[in-house]
């Protein structure tokens, strides 16, 4: 077999070892943090899906989106700089 098919019964480690969940659960919390923006931007489909993303982990192990310095090494070396 080649390794494509491999079942498992458990999810593996998540990439860039943690899941980074950025999800406000408590209710008073995210209406304080509404309260506090002072800003408000349309946001088209694909940016919507891509917040929805970071904020469920789904782009682990991001936190946000990248800086120009990060976004440049990503776009000449594939992957993201390592941690200083």
């Amino acid at each position: 077999e080649c390794g494509i098919h491999t079942r498992t019964t458990s999810a593996g480690a998540p990439h860039g070892g943690s899941l980074v969940d950025l999800m406000v659960k408590d209710a008073a919390e995210a209406k304080a943090l509404t309260a506090a923006a002072v800003k408000t931007i349309e946001l088209n489909e694909r940016q919507a899906c891509d917040v929805f993303c970071l904020i469920n982990g789904a782009f682990s192990p991001l936190s946000g989106f990248m800086d120009e310095t990060t976004y440049d090494a990503v776009v000449k070396g594939m992957r993201l700089p390592e941690k200083q």
